[in-house]
């Protein structure tokens, strides 16, 4: 989707304390031939702060932040990927309430996106459809947030190449301006490959009425004892250069153009091979550097490594950033935002 006029007025996150890989090897938690291998060196975990509770206080976070206020948003877009919270309960509403209700007095819509770790992409889509449909819509927060402590959840061998972690973000998209603008968003679903993080279970009953733990090499090795792996490659590789080719263009801007790109926290070697070589550019313009030792962080990936980018300096006006993200079905969502104006909170 090409966007015109919205902008980012301010971001906020909240990143909890971080595990180091080194001392859940010497506990046994994390194998250490894989901690060699992926060079991944910590993981930010929050034990007993909900998904919820960590999307609020990125919100407030990003309220200190902007230049708009509570009362200025016209819609709330929460995202996340793990159980936020009592079955049959909506989340979406007690993040508006925290983040927003309660400080204005009055309710706006809440609405909540899953789509796994791509929901942050939709959210922004459908947050720029949302204030274009009226003239009397210009602001909306976007929250993500996912706490994966669960016994259902090793987050250190539960996926390969990757370390699982917890976070919230927050951001305010609006159409009056900001440090910083989305030119570009939107996804591109291989569909093919559906059944990749499927594997061979059954869809009921679901896995969590069980308490059968999640393992996402098992169900890949499902997966490709009946599918060759050069499929895989030519399918998800050739969705990845649709999408940024899409993206870019829309954007109106040129790959060589990129500063910085995210990505979800895996592997060195997987960051490489999958995502930086396949577009030409060098290691140095990822954000690996961060992500390698916060783990990945669900919904929150993206926001939170812009955030630090921005924060570090290692964005500055004019700069562009692509976002890259993989999610389950097989999704790869992204975007393209352009640094317009140091933050308000930097200056």
């Amino acid at each position: 989707m090409k966007v015109q006029d919205i902008y980012i007025d301010s971001v906020g996150t909240y990143v909890p304390e971080i595990f180091s890989s080194a001392d859940a090897v010497a506990q046994g938690l994390y194998d250490a031939d894989m901690y060699e291998e992926a060079e991944l060196t910590g993981v930010a975990i929050s034990p007993g702060v909900s998904g919820p509770d960590m999307a609020v206080r990125a919100a407030q976070q990003a309220f200190e932040r902007a230049t708009l206020t509570r009362a200025d948003i016209d819609a709330v877009f929460h995202a996340s990927c793990f159980y936020e919270g009592p079955d049959a309960w909506c989340a979406q509403n007690y993040v508006q309430l925290k983040a927003v209700g309660e400080a204005v007095g009055h309710s706006v819509p809440a609405f909540e996106v899953r789509h796994g770790c791509n929901g942050m992409f939709d959210a922004f889509e459908l947050a720029v459809c949302y204030l274009r449909a009226s003239e009397d819509r210009d602001t909306a927060l976007i929250t993500t947030g996912d706490n994966m402590d669960s016994p259902l959840m090793d987050r250190w061998r539960s996926v390969p190449f990757q370390l699982i972690g917890d976070a919230g973000a927050a951001t305010v998209l609006t159409k009056r301006g900001g440090f910083a603008r989305l030119r570009s968003v939107g996804t591109v679903l291989v569909q093919e490959l559906e059944g990749l993080h499927r594997g061979a279970e059954p869809l009921f009953p679901p896995p969590p009425t069980t308490r059968v733990p999640l393992d996402m090499a098992t169900r890949s090795a499902q997966y490709f004892a009946g599918r060759p792996y050069g499929e895989f490659n030519e399918l998800s590789l050739g969705g990845l250069n649709t999408l940024v080719a899409r993206l870019t263009e829309e954007a109106g801007v040129k790959l060589a153009d990129i500063a910085r790109v995210s990505y979800m926290s895996v592997s060195r070697d997987f960051t490489e091979q999958r995502l930086m070589v396949p577009l030409g550019l060098p290691m140095e313009k990822s954000s690996w550097e961060y992500a390698r030792g916060v783990g990945h962080l669900a919904t929150s990936d993206h926001l939170a490594a812009f955030d630090h980018l921005v924060g570090t300096g290692a964005l500055v006006p004019g700069d562009l950033m692509l976002m890259i993200g993989l999610a389950h079905g097989l999704s790869i969502a992204g975007a393209v935002i352009e640094i317009t104006a140091t933050p308000p909170w930097l200056r």
